[in-house]
């Protein structure tokens, strides 16, 4: 028995001593071969990348000429012994614009002089290990004190002087630290580029610490091409300011998702909104999920989530986490916009378009199946707001427009939507979901004696037992709005 232990402690000396000599420092983040923090786990699904110590010239950098074996690209597999391997792909990549993302494999293969990579990290970072034959271009230089997208003459500039023309490929990655901006950075120049018109551009999956973990990376500096002129051609369906928000925020052909966290949206978000949360994009390794994982998580499978047929618009803090989603949903083919101003200048914001939808009940609260619940809210519509319109769709109050709750900011109030002739028609109704938020009844509700007081009835007779969650939603044909509180209805079984 002791014989055994001995046996099983030395080997466990040896294995140590081994990958210490491999990694040179003795470090396993030495392994990585640029001594980079923040690689994720190793990918073990390539047979033996760059067995030969060679990759295609344009991507070694400034002395790829005659120097193809450069000590300072270290690609390094020694650190595989410790790490699960994750599949460079997911196991469905049928997305409706594939073009738009790049896996690792294929970026190994590029050998299109045309094709420029671009590593948007910080300086610091590039110098430290960065993929061969990218260039830096710092995100951050595109983003102002307050996080919103710099004037386009400073965009343009600074893609012309890193010699980018829209004639370009371009590839853009960043990696997983989120001090840092995280994978979001290079969604960020992504979604910048596609709002500029560059018609050529991809984001590398799982950004730097994909690519380093299997491959490594040098210090090589890359040599740019010669300065230029980027004219841009701006495509206004892809962004969104707080201006085309509030006049839109409404609209029945718009859809607004939040991608912060679930408990910031919980604290307060812009009504309406829809919280797909940016963490929920990934699958393991900070990789982006498959078509299908995707389509569940942002279509309407089990719980209200988006309408492909909508033009959408996404949101987060800074308009940073949200571009990712913003990436994600045109790989899917939705038609989407960046919020650049995003919350932090949204909840700054004075006045909201809304209906106002208030004392929600029901009665009863606990029923029997089979038995009638009526469900009632105050919806008001009012015709004298009309002279309120400064002929545009926001209204601005005066002190005698009441408050609409929903707006957790100081100073965010809500105002009454000006009513249009199709209000004459009754477009309430109470959407009764399960818990697992599934929808299972819609019920048409009417203002009977005109006084703004709408009921429905819901006949529970295919009810199953379980407590119900009911919102109001309100239209008039162009502006919707939801209620801000739900209500529960518990049905059960009636004994014998």
């Amino acid at each position: 028995m002791k014989m055994i232990v001995l046996s099983v402690v030395v080997g466990m000396m040896l294995l140590t001593v081994t990958v210490g000599t491999v990694a040179g420092d003795g470090s396993l983040m030495s392994a990585m071969g640029c001594n980079c923090p923040h690689s994720g786990p190793a990918t073990d699904y390539l047979k033996s990348p760059f067995e030969d110590d060679s990759s295609p010239s344009f991507l070694m950098g400034e002395d790829a000429e005659g120097k193809s074996h450069s000590k300072s690209f270290r690609p390094d597999r020694s650190h595989t012994i410790f790490e699960t391997a994750i599949p460079i792909r997911p196991t469905n990549i049928q997305y409706e614009n594939p073009r738009l993302i790049i896996y690792i494999d294929e970026l190994k293969n590029v050998s299109d002089p045309n094709v420029v990579i671009v590593d948007v990290r910080l300086p610091a970072k590039y110098a430290a290990g960065h993929i061969p034959g990218a260039i830096n271009l710092p995100w951050v230089l595109f983003r102002a004190d307050n996080g919103i997208l710099t004037p386009l003459e400073n965009v343009t500039g600074l893609l012309g002087e890193s010699g980018i023309s829209q004639d370009n490929e371009v590839i853009v990655y960043s990696d997983t630290c989120q001090p840092c901006g995280g994978l979001s950075a290079s969604s960020y120049i992504f979604w910048m580029l596609e709002y500029i018109g560059h018609e050529n551009v991809s984001v590398l999956d799982g950004g730097f610490d994909a690519w380093n973990a299997t491959y490594g990376c040098t210090k090589n500096v890359t040599t740019r091409s010669p300065p230029t002129y980027y004219s841009a051609n701006v495509m206004e369906d892809r962004f969104a300011d707080t201006e085309w928000v509030l006049n839109n925020l409404n609209h029945t052909t718009v859809q607004i998702a939040d991608a912060r966290t679930t408990e910031d949206y919980n604290a307060d978000h812009i009504a309406g909104a829809i919280n797909i949360e940016y963490e929920e994009l990934f699958r393991d390794g900070y990789r982006l999920k498959g078509a299908d994982d995707l389509e569940f998580l942002i279509s309407p499978v089990v719980i209200k989530r988006l309408d492909k047929s909508k033009d959408t618009v996404v949101y987060c803090w800074s308009g940073a986490s949200s571009s990712f989603l913003y990436f994600a949903l045109r790989l899917m083919g939705y038609q989407v916009r960046n919020y650049d101003e995003s919350w932090n200048v949204w909840c700054k914001t004075n006045d909201v378009l809304t209906i106002p939808i208030t004392n929600v009940s029901v009665e009863p609260s606990f029923a029997y199946k089979g038995s009638t619940v009526t469900i009632y809210a105050e919806v008001e519509l009012r015709s004298e707001m009309k002279k309120k319109s400064k002929g545009s769709l926001i209204i601005h109050g005066d002190g005698e427009v009441p408050y609409s709750p929903g707006s957790f900011c100081a100073g965010c109030s809500g105002v009454y939507a000006v009513p249009l002739p199709t209000t004459d028609i009754s477009f309430v109704r109470a959407y009764i979901h399960k818990e697992d938020g599934a929808n299972v009844e819609t019920v048409v509700m009417h203002d009977y004696n005109g006084d703004g007081r709408y009921e429905g009835e819901w006949q529970t007779y295919s009810a199953e037992d379980g407590t119900y969650h009911i919102v109001i939603e309100a239209t008039d044909g162009e502006l919707k709005t939801e209620s801000p509180t739900t209500v529960e209805v518990v049905i059960e079984t009636a004994g014998p």
